[in-house]
């Protein structure tokens, strides 16, 4: 008979966690992706934020530990381009992880921008939501989302520049939760994607401080600079305020 306490712990091990992705292709007309290739909206086989060598699908089709479950094309017209759902295998003690990622054309990336949004609010019922591409809200305001009764805000990570400027406020008044938002500009690549899935398999998608830790490691890793640089890129966590007896 298996004791309650390790019952508990082999449920909380097979329990899968499933984060929703949105990556709107990078758009040489908005940023300067690199060469002509990198920044075709429209590209997914060379874009630099799915096909190139740290681009969504190719960089996590290829990650040890990672599987791609699927794969199917956007319907004719509409601003996705492809749907991927990649699973990270578990280790002992972690939870499965399922990420769903959205490739948006890069030149839809106002659809993108607000279906995110309204996923944060609430239209998703993932356990984690990350944006993963160029900081929009650099460029314009953000759209008004109608209210959606009943629904409960998403944590949420946004690996853009200066999300924390942009997209914090934005995200308060939706009444999403902040895991991890950036304070510089950085590039929003998938080892990212990688370790942010590691870190929620062993501690969970709403523990901010473990997740920092996670992408500034990777950060350093993949960029070369030092951990203290990188994690001038990365929001800092805020202290949890201890409840005051009345």
């Amino acid at each position: 008979m298996v004791p309650v306490l390790g019952l508990l712990s082999l449920l909380a091990a097979v329990e899968t966690v499933d984060v929703e992705v949105f990556v709107p292709l990078c758009d040489n007309a908005q940023i300067a992706c690199g060469r002509a290739a990198a920044g075709d909206p429209r590209a997914l086989e060379t874009n630099l934020y799915w096909g190139a060598a740290y681009g969504a699908e190719r960089f996590l089709g290829r990650a040890p530990g990672f599987k791609v479950r699927s794969r199917s094309e956007g319907a004719a017209g509409g601003p996705v381009l492809r749907e991927l759902v990649v699973e990270r295998d578990a280790a002992p003690g972690e939870r499965a992880v399922r990420l769903r990622l959205h490739a948006y054309a890069g030149d839809r990336i106002d659809d993108a921008l607000e279906d995110f949004l309204r996923a944060a609010a609430g239209g998703s019922a993932a356990d984690l939501v990350v944006w993963a591409g160029h900081d929009r809200l650099m460029d314009r305001e953000p759209p008004k989302l109608a209210a959606m009764a009943g629904a409960t805000p998403r944590p949420v990570v946004v690996l853009a520049c200066v999300s924390e400027r942009y997209f914090g406020p934005v995200l308060k008044s939706l009444g999403a939760r902040p895991i991890a938002l950036t304070r510089t500009f950085m590039a929003p690549e998938a080892y990212l994607l990688e370790a942010l899935a590691t870190a929620v398999a062993r501690h969970g998608p709403t523990e901010p401080v473990a997740i920092r830790v996670a992408l500034v490691e990777s950060y350093a890793r993949y960029q070369r600079i030092s951990l203290k640089a990188a994690g001038s890129v990365f929001s800092k966590v805020a202290p949890v305020q201890a409840a005051v007896a009345p």
